[in-house]
């Protein structure tokens, strides 16, 4: 218990609160998930909502049966006609905890995945808040909320996400101590800060860093430990943690610098509205009805961030009435990131977007609401603290200022409803939006009264009764705020569900689904999220080709290619030809088929005649349907001095031997010729001609080409990632440092 007893203030906790201790927390904490998804747990239901069921899950499907054939899944070759795979950081590939749901069963241990690291996000933040508060009550308090607020239940959604928010208390925490303390704490605080960083939750660690650098330059400037101390402890953990994840860090800032973020993207779609702010207090206001949950109008990221009203009134009174440092900064930050995410309706998110690169990386303004939900509960932890008994002092009653922001916030709710009945919105159900503010200002009035009588009540047993009994209704209203996605049957994720087409195979052909098809097969919603999500399982939207090891020329992942540009519209025939389409989704009224085509081309072809054209005219030329993938390759003009091939010619290829990072084929051509792949062009594609090393190039503007002199030749194509084999050699080098140091020091 040591490692808890840092307090700002050196004071014992209060009697009363000591019952709460970890491993006590811990269990509440754990029966309080359970009971709040138990089919999850016990394998009769799984999530299926939106991101889980079309991204997440066919990705750890995807990622589980690389890991059983033994290999790296550093390439993707079933979506965008090839996608780098372990370097979009989501993939979770380098986050050792994911071999949880890769050995076990993945419908179950899936699901379990997110749910135990809610758990852990909400004992790392009852550790947290009890370090900084020095009060088990407040911190058990500060726990429930962060586990159970509305984006972290959203969050189960991403497995990504719900990691990094897991580890987000504990990074705070540990690195915290490491340059205070320095010793065996910066070791243990890089290796947790690797852990968050190879989660994936790439805006979560952003957040975390950017809280953790304002933490830091507070103590920097107030100088209670030797500045340099605290500045070169500082400056160790993050390059331990980069050292760390070097393995993931490399791979995905080189995909980061190809990719479509790097040109014409705007990082402002999906701000939270201009009354947002509200949803705090009346979490369904201006929220229209939508598979049954609601969704706020034009924000499409999170089905809510409620933390509860008494974590809001509990945190303004700490503001109002505490003296202290931290308060102030985490009020600061809070309404910070609160007007950062209401994006180009402020000044200031926008001047951020030109002068602070990373805030592009966040696309969504309405993610800066994770920082915000992590604060509040902290906020509200102090405020709780200060109303708490300190040994050997009279109570500290919360005085005429709690008074009138108890009666201010219970007003304010009534007034959302009156404003909401006064001037209703078209798509907004009324009742709904009577009934839950009507139900939060109940749950305000009865944890509020609840904390006013464990100062009155005598007994002590009583107290703690009392205090188990707030900490329920905390967690009933934070879980019961406003209706949860739907989970369904996991058989819903049986694999090779009803693959289109046997000629669907990876390297023989693909599917294609036209933008304008995707787009109405999109918005056709259907009331039974098992039925939709059946539906379009069949029609391979998004991700749900990766459950039936499906190849198509789109996906949906968080980076793409410069290269994936002429995949971006929909395709002319001689485009489908050449990709390999062999079937194409087609949208007759509300229903889709898929319609065969029998004219596509194999993944290799041969014998084109090279032309050396400018990138705008490749791509002018691939619109039109002048384009004659059999006949002709263009090539960038800078491969026109180093092809030696100027006609068509005679190539012959067989024994083709098709990989997911390899592909091989025995090639025969009568003269000098070009090889061409139907595969997108990335830098870390490798060609080899006889074992020997041959330029590959772009082709087609963004697909690969390679010449093969005249006669039987053996052509390899391979993804060798060498910033993933030196990031690895860097992690592991940096991970036996931490190893020895701390064995050292034992």
């Amino acid at each position: 218990m040591s490692s808890l007893s840092t307090p700002d203030a050196k004071v014992r906790p209060a009697s009363d609160d000591w019952w709460l201790t970890p491993r006590r927390f811990a269990v509440v904490l754990a029966l309080l998930t359970l009971a709040s998804y138990p089919q999850v747990f016990l394998g009769l239901k799984t999530f299926i909502y939106r991101d889980f069921g079309y991204f997440a899950y066919p990705i750890a499907y995807r990622f589980r049966e690389s890991f059983w054939r033994g290999e790296i899944p550093l390439w993707n070759p079933l979506s965008y006609c090839g996608l780098p795979f372990l370097a979009q950081w989501n993939t979770q590939v380098l986050y050792p905890p994911a071999l949880f749901y890769l050995l076990l069963p993945l419908s179950w241990s899936l699901g379990v995945f997110c749910l135990l690291h809610l758990f852990w996000g909400g004992l790392g933040m009852f550790v947290l808040a009890q370090r900084w508060t020095q009060n088990w009550f407040a911190a058990a308090f500060a726990g429930i909320v962060f586990a159970f607020n509305g984006l972290m239940l959203n969050s189960l959604l991403w497995p990504a996400t719900i990691a990094g928010l897991g580890w987000m208390p504990w990074v705070v925490w540990l690195t915290e101590r490491a340059w205070r303390e320095g010793g065996g704490a910066l070791t243990l605080a890089a290796v947790v800060g690797a852990l968050q960083m190879l989660s994936g939750g790439t805006e979560v660690v952003l957040l975390t860093w950017g809280l953790l650098g304002a933490l830091g330059l507070a103590d920097f400037i107030r100088g209670e430990s030797p500045r340099v101390r605290i500045l070169l402890r500082a400056v160790l953990v993050v390059l331990l943690i980069s050292g760390l994840c070097a393995a993931q860090l490399l791979p995905f800032f080189d995909l980061l610098n190809h990719s479509h973020r790097q040109e014409n993207f705007a990082p402002a779609q999906w701000p939270m509205p201009r009354t947002g702010w509200l949803n705090f207090f009346v979490p369904l206001f201006r929220c229209h009805p939508q598979q049954g949950v609601f969704m706020q109008n034009d924000q499409y990221w999170t089905i809510s961030y409620y933390v509860g009203v008494t974590t809001m009134a509990l945190g303004l009174w700490a503001v109002c009435r505490l003296r202290r440092w931290r308060v102030w900064l985490l009020a600061a930050l809070t309404l910070l990131c609160l007007i950062l995410a209401l994006g180009r309706a402020t000044p200031i998110y926008h001047w951020l977007c030109r002068h602070v690169s990373p805030i592009s990386l966040m696309r969504f303004p309405i993610k800066f609401v994770i920082l915000p939900a992590f604060l509040l509960p902290l906020l509200a932890a102090y405020g709780l603290a200060g109303r708490q008994s300190d040994p050997g002092n009279k109570t500290v009653h919360p005085g005429r200022q709690w008074l009138l922001i108890a009666l201010g916030t219970v007003a304010l709710i009534f007034g959302i409803v009156w404003w909401n009945h006064r001037f209703p919105s078209p798509d907004e159900d009324g009742r709904a939006v009577f009934s839950n503010g009507s139900a939060r200002a109940i749950f305000f009035a009865a944890i509020a009264a609840g904390l006013f009588l464990t100062g009155k009540i005598a007994t002590l047993k009583m107290r703690r009764l009392l205090q188990f009994l707030l900490l329920l209704l905390v967690w009933l209203d934070l879980f019961r705020h406003a209706p949860q996605p739907q989970t369904v049957n996991p058989a819903i994720y049986q694999p090779h569900f009803q693959p289109p087409s046997s000629t669907l195979r990876p390297g023989e052909a693909r599917a294609m689904i036209p933008p304008s098809a995707r787009d109405r097969l999109v918005f056709a919603f259907l009331p039974d999220l098992a039925d939709e999500y059946a539906n379009r399982r069949v029609a391979l939207l998004w991700n749900c080709n990766l459950l039936d090891d499906t190849p198509k020329c789109d996906g949906f992942f968080p980076l793409y290619l410069h290269e994936h540009a002429p995949l971006a519209t929909d395709l002319t025939e001689p485009m489908l030809d050449f990709v390999g389409a062999s079937q194409i989704l087609a949208m007759q009224t509300n229903t889709f088929f898929w319609k065969p085509r029998s004219t596509y081309l194999p993944l290799l072809t041969g014998g084109q005649k090279p032309v050396f054209a400018a990138d705008e005219t490749t791509l002018q030329i691939l619109a039109g349907t002048n384009f004659e993938p059999r006949r002709v390759v263009y090539l960038p003009l800078a491969a026109k001095t180093f092809i030696t091939a100027t006609n068509p010619a005679t190539v012959k290829i067989s024994s083709a031997r098709l990989a997911a990072q390899r592909i091989e084929a025995s090639v025969e051509a009568g003269a000098p010729a070009m090889l061409v792949a139907a595969q997108v062009y990335y830098h870390p594609w490798r060609a080899y001609v006889d074992g020997k090393p041959t330029p590959l190039w772009r082709a087609n503007y963004g697909f690969q080409a390679l010449e093969v002199p005249a006669g039987p030749h053996h052509v390899k194509l391979a993804y060798e990632d060498r910033r993933f084999y030196l990031g690895a050699v860097i992690s592991l080098a940096t991970l036996a440092g931490c190893l020895a140091f701390g064995f050292g020091r034992h």
